[in-house]
C-alpha cells in the first residue's frame, strides 16, 4: 500500500467514525456543525470523504482544532475519531 492509499484509507475511516458517532447521537450534520462551531459544509465534506473510494481526495484537510471541536461535540475523545487500529486481544489467563 502506498502512502497516499494509506492516508486515503485513514481519512475514510475517520469520516466513517464521525458519521457513526453523529448518528448514534441522533444528530443531523447541521446539529453537529452547530455544536462544534463549524459550518455544515465542513461536516458534510468530512463525511463525504468516506465515500470517495477511488475518487478525488477531500478539498481540504481537517485541522486539529476542528477535530477537537467535533470530538467535544460528539462527547468522545479525539483519539476515538482517529484510532483505526484493531483492539488488542486480552491475553487469556
Amino acid at each position: 500500500m502506498t502512502m497516499e492509499e494509506a492516508l486515503d484509507a485513514r481519512l475514510r475511516a475517520l469520516a466513517t467514525r464521525v458519521r457513526r458517532f453523529r448518528r448514534e447521537r441522533d444528530l443531523s450534520q447541521a446539529d453537529l456543525a452547530d455544536r462544534a462551531g463549524v459550518s455544515r459544509s465542513v461536516v458534510a465534506e468530512l463525511e463525504r470523504s468516506r465515500l470517495a473510494t477511488g475518487g478525488p481526495r477531500p478539498t481540504r484537510n481537517i485541522t486539529l482544532d476542528t477535530l477537537f471541536r467535533m470530538a467535544e461535540a460528539l462527547g468522545v475523545h479525539p483519539a476515538d475519531l482517529l484510532d483505526d487500529r484493531p483492539s488488542p486481544r486480552t491475553p487469556a489467563g
